[in-house]
């Protein structure tokens, strides 16, 4: 399956109408998959996260617009297409779309061409005012600079977390890029569900593309996240490597300047900045602070997050930077 491929999630409880809507969208070219109302949704959506969610407004076993709600509340996947199917019987004028923040609905019982279209300008709308990246589905660049810029503008208390994979490269060109996206998909899971555990509202997760991410949280949160986070990839990154790779520590692969050379197991490092102790006034400071720190985390071993603890027109050093190592 190709990482373009477009993902949708049906959640209805009656399996003919299911069915019908899963083969009508995989005729289109859609990958289409059914869940029933009872399960954990959000889990689901954590690990299989979608393009669109097609949700009955009224099953038995979950009510669609409350599932909506609680969605589009969600601070990971709260971006995500949702389209209500609606009974027939029941007039979609009537229904009170201020309290259902659906993106579109589809009447009951389903024509094909109408639900193709509607599918397709969700997707389209999705792509114009959210760029989604392909194979996460978490927010790309444009969202990810508005969410930095949007807290920086109301002077809110942030921690602005960049997660880069060492020797992701290396891994790749021996592994192949299938092995490597699943690779970035568990990373995804890892980084999704460690900042959903908190629980806490303004939190955001997105994808810059490869194997770099951000996210952002509240400062006094960083410690727990990043910790969380480092053990449980060192933990799974090794059952994606050979035995005779997982015994010897390392792999034989080529570098940047395409000569042979040999590369420890993956880990993963992440640079945090905030704005306690510093005034944090635009984009572009955010920017040259997290390169600054990100470049000093990569120059230490194993898995590690390091936290900027300077102050103004201070450089980084041992003093200066309050290193969370944590060599698994």
């Amino acid at each position: 399956m190709s990482e373009n491929t477009k993902r949708i999630l049906i959640i209805d409880d009656e399996p003919s109408t299911a069915e019908f809507i899963q083969n009508t969208l995989k005729k289109t070219g859609y990958l289409a998959y059914c869940r029933e109302g009872g399960q954990n949704l959000m889990d689901i959506i954590y690990n299989e996260p979608p393009d669109v969610i097609i949700v009955d407004i009224d099953s038995k076993s979950i009510k669609g617009d409350e599932f909506c709600r609680d969605l589009k509340g969600d601070t990971v996947y709260g971006h995500l297409t949702v389209i209500l199917l609606i009974p027939s019987g029941v007039s979609a004028h009537k229904i009170n779309w201020d309290s259902i923040p659906a993106d579109d609905y589809v009447l009951k019982p389903v024509n094909p061409d109408d639900l193709n279209l509607r599918v397709s300008l969700s997707l389209s709308r999705a792509t114009r005012e959210l760029d989604a990246n392909p194979l996460s589905r978490l927010p790309g660049n444009n969202s990810i600079i508005k969410e930095i810029q949007k807290r920086i503008d109301y002077d809110k208390k942030f921690a602005l977390a960049y997660i880069d994979l060492d020797h992701f490269k290396a891994y790749n060109d021996k592994y192949g890029f299938t092995s490597g996206d699943e690779i970035l998909r568990m990373t995804v899971r890892i980084i999704t569900n460690a900042v959903r555990e908190l629980n806490q509202p303004d939190t955001f997760v997105g994808h810059i593309g490869g194997d770099d991410f951000v996210f952002i949280i509240p400062p006094q949160l960083v410690d727990e996240v990043c910790d969380r986070i480092i053990k449980n990839f060192d933990q799974i990154i090794t059952i994606f490597y050979d035995e005779e790779d997982r015994v010897r520590g390392y792999i034989d692969s080529i570098n940047r300047k395409g000569e042979k050379e040999r590369f420890p197991l993956m880990t993963i490092s992440i640079a945090v900045i905030t704005n306690e102790k510093r005034k944090i006034s635009h984009l572009g400071e955010a920017s040259a602070l997290a390169a600054d720190l990100k470049k000093y985390a990569k120059s230490l071993k194993g898995s590690k997050y390091v936290k900027d603890m300077r102050s103004e027109n201070t450089i980084p050093n041992e003093q200066t930077i309050n290193d969370g190592f944590n060599n698994q």
